[in-house]
């Protein structure tokens, strides 16, 4: 089964989120996870993070078969526990390094904005296309649960809809 997942790097709840999906992928070992991330607040939108380097960086490890996971479980922790900028290339290249992939070239692709209209296309897709209201959200096929009005999408309601996929 395929799920894609929305997200962005800068949000709190889909940090939780995050965390929520792996506490529950030993029970749903046959799902397969569609990455679209997205920007809630995109240049020149106004924000104390901005999570579009962030996000390229994602592309490059997907493209790079470097560790997805961990480049994730690693952004949100550099936001949310060490308060870190994940706007800064040195940071964003640190947690590369970790993942899998030469840290070098991951640098000179986002130095050289490679993967910046991908960025644009997952907004567009994700605010645009689906009409998304908040991120964490998860569509598969028909099906579609999604963070909304300040309220994010628990561990609860996450298992009861992967369970409806299988």
């Amino acid at each position: 089964m395929n799920m894609e997942l929305f997200f962005d790097y800068a949000c709190p709840y889909c940090y939780r989120g995050h965390k929520n999906l792996l506490e529950l992928m030993d029970k749903y070992p046959e799902l397969e996870i569609t990455w679209r991330p997205c920007e809630a607040h995109p240049r020149p939108e106004p924000a104390s993070i901005h999570s579009d380097l962030a996000i390229q960086g994602m592309y490059f490890i997907r493209d790079n078969q470097g560790d997805l996971w961990k480049y994730h479980s690693l952004a949100y922790e550099a936001v949310f526990e060490k308060r870190a900028d994940i706007s800064d290339l040195d940071v964003l290249a640190s947690l590369a390094g970790q993942c899998g992939v030469d840290s070098a070239a991951f640098r000179e692709a986002l130095k050289e904005n490679r993967y910046a209209a991908e960025v644009e296309d997952g907004n567009r897709y994700a605010w645009g296309e689906h009409g998304l209201q908040a991120v964490p959200s998860y569509l598969s096929g028909s099906r579609f649960i999604g963070s909304h009005d300040g309220i994010l999408v628990s561990k609860q309601e996450l298992d009861r809809f992967l369970s409806q996929l299988s």
